[in-house]
């Protein structure tokens, strides 16, 4: 009896202090900060229209895992574990919009944890680690991310847990063996997430060089577990470099000064010149501060974690063309710490100028925040009401068709895809391949033109979609005209955000 007691109370013991320690405002603030991030952002998060690049997050991760495989030894690698976690993911809660966007604001939630975490490595009060927390949520470039069903807001999450980890090891709060097993296991899959957060092992080794006491013993492991981690991003990498053709089109596309000024952040110029102007202040305070105890400042962590990464894309526009705001997002949670660190300077000095700076930074950011849940806030997509439209007007055994000459992230064909219900009594005569036959996401469709002279439209009623980027300079002019020769005619026309709805009945039909 004494021995079965004897062997219970150590785990009695050991659950207590587990419950205890979740209890402790170290673990309980992170969580409950990064919850409410988490809800904040996923607000309204179901209004805007899905856009392309999601129509290309939704259907690689519908598609079977023959056609996954085929579709990403061929494009698309650099998303692969995005999408493979998305397919989990939708195979459970659907792939409504809100179901599509919801695990980027969880992963702002966890990102969001970790930078209270973060920050609470360096200071004693909770201040400057909310302060952060507030910032991460408003700052405009986390809180896009947090509503894209894209993979952006997860480099963002892999980011900032990297760096907790790397900062506890380097600081002892966690063992040598288990913090750099998990340094190596977080950058080793948040790499081949996204390639570019592989960034963060070069940060992390610049802190284990800068790091006090056994700096040989922690350059060692670093590069141990980079070597671990690398390996096991590897495929995705290797993958990634073969097919590196896919952004080529951004050499086409110079990206102005503006791009990674303003839009990199802060959305709009109100708030990048407040973001900014924190940014110089932050480094300012970071220059003057000497603190002996902080071996590894968090400004000198923050200012890693944002300069290299930046310096490295945006210098290198002019020969490598992988450059593109997004791809930055990563980077973002360090933007935050640096605006914080200046606030809380603020409020060190004077205690009323920082809630002013505290309040001014936030509603700064408010504009931005609505704007990004506006129902065209996605690259102006308006494929939810194209989607309503046809739901609210077509009959079983209508078809409808499609302009194909935009590019394909703005080809409508995707509202179909995407809002499957509302066209559900609709045929689409163009399509040729379905995409999951196919080793790109998006299906073949023939233009109208030649559906029409191979005679597939044969419905009483066509509902036909037009693009209508202005921006583009490309028109369908043939699209519409091609079934008018068909024998059809305009009898209804729907003018909306970015395209154009023509219902078109055949000569003789009766009227509805």
């Amino acid at each position: 009896m004494s021995t079965t007691l004897g062997a219970q109370r150590p785990v009695h013991t050991q659950e207590f202090r587990l419950r205890a320690w979740l209890r402790t405002p170290t673990v309980a603030v992170p969580g409950l900060a990064g919850l409410l991030a988490a809800v904040i952002t996923a607000l309204g998060s179901w209004i805007p229209s899905l856009w392309g690049d999601e129509a290309a997050s939704a259907l690689s991760a519908q598609r079977s895992l023959p056609s996954f495989l085929h579709e990403i030894v061929h494009v698309d690698a650099v998303h692969a574990v995005y999408y493979a976690g998305l397919h989990l993911w939708v195979s459970v809660f659907g792939a409504s919009a809100f179901a599509l966007r919801l695990p980027s604001a969880i992963a702002t939630g966890v990102m969001v944890a970790g930078v209270v975490l973060l920050a609470r490595f360096f200071v004693s009060s909770w201040r400057l680690p909310l302060i952060a927390a507030a910032f991460a949520v408003g700052l405009p470039r986390l809180n896009f991310a947090g509503i894209e069903a894209r993979s952006y807001a997860w480099t963002a999450a892999f980011a900032t847990w990297i760096l907790v980890c790397a900062v506890a090891t380097l600081r002892g709060r966690v063992s040598a063996h288990v913090g750099w097993a998990g340094f190596a296991l977080l950058a080793g899959v948040g790499t081949a997430l996204n390639p570019y957060v592989g960034s963060l092992i070069l940060v992390t080794g610049c802190l284990a060089a800068l790091s006090a006491g056994e700096r040989r013993a922690h350059l060692r492991r670093w590069a141990w577990a980079s070597l671990v981690a690398l390996a096991l991003a590897s495929p995705v990498i290797l993958l990634a470099v073969l097919e590196r053709h896919q952004v080529a089109f951004l050499a086409h596309r110079p990206e102005p000064a503006e791009t990674w000024v303003v839009k990199q952040w802060f959305h709009d110029p109100l708030m990048a010149i407040i973001g900014w102007a924190l940014l110089v202040a932050a480094a300012v305070v970071i220059a003057v501060r000497r603190d002996a105890r902080l071996d590894l400042g968090l400004g000198v962590v923050a200012l890693l974690w944002v300069v290299p990464a930046s310096a490295f894309l945006i210098g290198t526009i002019p020969t490598l063309h992988h450059y593109a705001p997004r791809y930055l997002t990563l980077t973002a949670p360090g933007v935050a710490l640096l605006m914080a660190l200046a606030v809380d300077a603020i409020f060190r000095s004077w205690k009323p100028a920082g809630v002013a700076a505290l309040v001014l930074v936030l509603g700064a950011a408010v504009p931005a925040y609505l704007a990004q849940r506006g129902p065209n806030a996605e690259n102006a997509s308006d494929w939810a009401e194209v989607s309503q439209v046809v739901a609210a007007h077509a009959l079983p055994g209508d078809q409808v068709a499609f302009d194909t000459v935009v590019r394909p992230s703005r080809r409508p064909q995707s509202a179909w895809r995407l809002y499957p219900r509302d066209f559900r009594n609709v045929s689409v005569p163009q399509l040729v391949t379905p995409y999951w036959q196919r080793k790109t996401w998006s299906d073949e469709l023939m233009t109208i033109e030649d559906a029409a002279a191979q005679h597939r439209f044969t419905a009483p009623t066509v509902f036909a979609v037009e693009s209508d980027f202005a921006s583009t300079g490309v028109v369908d002019v043939n699209g519409i005209p091609a079934l008018e020769s068909a024998g059809y005619h305009v009898v209804e026309h729907w003018k909306l955000h970015s395209d154009e709805v023509y219902k078109l009945d055949r000569e003789g039909t009766p009227p509805r």
